[in-house]
C-alpha cells in the first residue's frame, strides 16, 4: 500500500512542479525570447537606418564641389570688387583690354526665390554693371564664352559696339545675382 499511495502522490507532486514552476518559467524563457529577437531586430534597424545616413552623407560628400559652384553662383552678399576681379582676370585671358568698370542702377524687379525657408521668401537681389572692353571681335565672343561658363550667375543685358581709332570698344550691361 506503500507503494500504491507514493505513486499517486509523486505523480501529483511532479503535476504540481510541473504546472506551478517549470510552465511558468518556460513561458517567462520564451517571452524574454521573443523580446530579444524583436530588440534584435530594432538593433539591426537602427544600424541600418545609421548605414543609411552614412551613406547618404558620403554621397553629399561626392558633390561637395558642386554645392561649392551652387554657393559661388548666387553668394550670400554682393561683393562689387570680387566681380571687378574677376572680370578684370576673365578679360585679360581672354585678349580683352578692361577700360572701365562701373555700377549700374537697378532696372528691373527683385525676383523672389520660390524657396521657402522659415516661413519667409528669399528674394534674390539682381544688380547691374555696365563693362567698357577694347579688342578683336573673336576676343569678345571668347570673353562672352567664359562669362557664361563661369559659375556665377551673370547675364548680359546689352551690348553696344563701338570702333575707335581701328580698335572695337564694348560696352556690356551685365545682371548679376545673389542673395
Amino acid at each position: 500500500m506503500n507503494k500504491s499511495f507514493l505513486a499517486p502522490i509523486l505523480f501529483f507532486a511532479a503535476l504540481l512542479i510541473i504546472v506551478y514552476i517549470i510552465l511558468p518559467e518556460f513561458y517567462n524563457f520564451n517571452n524574454l525570447s521573443l523580446e530579444l529577437e524583436t530588440r534584435n531586430k530594432e538593433v539591426e534597424s537602427i544600424e541600418k537606418y545609421h548605414q543609411r545616413i552614412d551613406n547618404a552623407f558620403n554621397e553629399l560628400e561626392n558633390y561637395e564641389q558642386n554645392l561649392e559652384k551652387i554657393n559661388s553662383a548666387l553668394p550670400d552678399n554682393y561683393s562689387p570688387s570680387s566681380l571687378f576681379n574677376y572680370l578684370q582676370k576673365t578679360s585679360e585671358e581672354n585678349g580683352m583690354f578692361l577700360s572701365s568698370v562701373s555700377l549700374a542702377k537697378n532696372t528691373g524687379k527683385k525676383v523672389e526665390d520660390s524657396l521657402k525657408t522659415e516661413g519667409e521668401r528669399k528674394e534674390i537681389k539682381e544688380n547691374y554693371v555696365n563693362v567698357s572692353l577694347i579688342g578683336s571681335y573673336n576676343s569678345f565672343k571668347t570673353f562672352l564664352k567664359s562669362i557664361e561658363k563661369s559659375s556665377r550667375i551673370i547675364e548680359v543685358e546689352s551690348i553696344l559696339t563701338k570702333i575707335e581709332e581701328e580698335a572695337l570698344n564694348f560696352i556690356l550691361s551685365l545682371k548679376v545675382s545673389s542673395y
